[in-house]
Order: C-alpha cells, then sequence, then structure tokens
C-alpha cells in the first residue's frame, strides 16, 4: 500500500458511510431535547420583561438544524467539502440585545454539533452541567449592584450637597454627570450603582426639601 493509499484510508475511514434511518432519528430527537432544555434554562434565567419569541424559536432550529449538518458532514467527504465552503460565506449580522444572548447560541450550536456527531452522553452530561452553572451564576449575581442614572429636579440652587451626603450614608457609588440650572430648576444628573436592595433610594431622595422630581434610569435602557 502506498502513502498516498494510507492517507485516504485514513481520511475516508472517519466517515460513516452507513447512517440508519434510526441513527438520524435519534440524532434529530436528541438535538430537539437539548434545545427545549436550552429553552427552558434561558426562560429561567432571562432578566428581561418579555420573552422574544423570535429568539427562542431560533434556539430550536439551530440546535436541529447543526445536528442535521453534522449528519451530513460525518456520512460523506465531498458532501463534507461543499457544506464547509458554503457555510464559510454566510454571514450573520443580526444584533443580539443581551449579551447572554450570544452564549446560549453557542450552546445550542455545540449541543447540536454533539447530538449529530452521535455523542449523546456528551450531550447529555454537558448540557445539564450548562445549565446548573447558568441557574448558578444568576443567583449569585441577582443582587449585584447594577448601573442606574439617578435624574433629581428641584428648586434649589444647593441640593447637590445634600444629595452627595444621602448617597454617602447608603454607600452608594457614584459620579456627577451633568448639572442644569435655570431660573426654574435645577437637574443633577448622578451615575450610580444601585443593587435591588438600594432602590428605595428614590423615596428617600424624593423626600428631601425643594425636591420636585426624581427618576432612576436603567442605564442599559
Amino acid at each position: 500500500m502506498s502513502f498516498v493509499d494510507a492517507i485516504k484510508k485514513s481520511v475516508l475511514s472517519g466517515f460513516n458511510t452507513d447512517i440508519t434511518t434510526a441513527q438520524i432519528v435519534m440524532s434529530l430527537l436528541m438535538a430537539l431535547v437539548a434545545g427545549l432544555f436550552i429553552l427552558m434554562i434561558y426562560r429561567l434565567t432571562m432578566r428581561g420583561i418579555a420573552f422574544n419569541r423570535s429568539y427562542e424559536i431560533t434556539l430550536l432550529l439551530v440546535t436541529t438544524i447543526s445536528g442535521m449538518i453534522v449528519l451530513t458532514i460525518t456520512s460523506n467527504l465531498a458532501l463534507s467539502l461543499g457544506m464547509v465552503g458554503a457555510l464559510s460565506i454566510v454571514r450573520f449580522r443580526t444584533a443580539l440585545k443581551e449579551t447572554s444572548d450570544t452564549a446560549f447560541m453557542f450552546w445550542a450550536v455545540a449541543a447540536g454539533i454533539t447530538a449529530g456527531a452521535g455523542f449523546y452522553l456528551i450531550t447529555l452530561i454537558g448540557c445539564l452541567f450548562i445549565g446548573l452553572v447558568v441557574v448558578l451564576a444568576v443567583r449569585l449575581t441577582k443582587n449585584v449592584a447594577r448601573p442606574y442614572l439617578l435624574v433629581v429636579r428641584s428648586v434649589s440652587g444647593d441640593t447637590n450637597a445634600a444629595i452627595e451626603k444621602l448617597l454617602e450614608q447608603h454607600h452608594i457609588n457614584r459620579r456627577l454627570s451633568s448639572v442644569v440650572q435655570n431660573e426654574r430648576y435645577t437637574e443633577i444628573i448622578y451615575e450610580v450603582s444601585v443593587s435591588a436592595a438600594q432602590q428605595r433610594l428614590v423615596s428617600a431622595v424624593r423626600a428631601m426639601q425643594g425636591v420636585t422630581a426624581v427618576s432612576l434610569v436603567d442605564c442599559r435602557n
């Protein structure tokens, strides 16, 4: 056997040309189950106020489509080369609103790849482990302070010192962003880091003498 024949045999031995219908159905079902599990974890840990139905459907589709692609690649050398070439020219330009959505998308792709390759145990254990990590991470960071804009409007021009003292008493990290003053009111904007337990700050500032309006705006908006 020549060197070229040995290389050719080693390459072709990595492709399973005898994929049965049962293997195809099993791989796609495992990919679908993994996609449903990922979708459940996404719903449990999402911090928004509304579910993105389009993104949820995309998670399921990406998992099963990835499994189908890997099934094709592992069954035929010519198809694998053609599919790699076709996928290399695809560009996804949809912007994701949350950075965590990118991780969920990679998770869906990885689950589909392992299911399509027939590594069902890796798919199962990997999804359970990653799901546990996501839930624990969300629980641990639930009460972590987040950036807000504190907007205070008052009829008095010397409110700044009083607000500084109040923020200092509540141990709130802050940075003065802007001060707008005219003949009618004074508007002060602070960048503050506030946790869920400290959001009663709005009521404390509103109770100050001369303050007419207080807004606490999430910086993510």
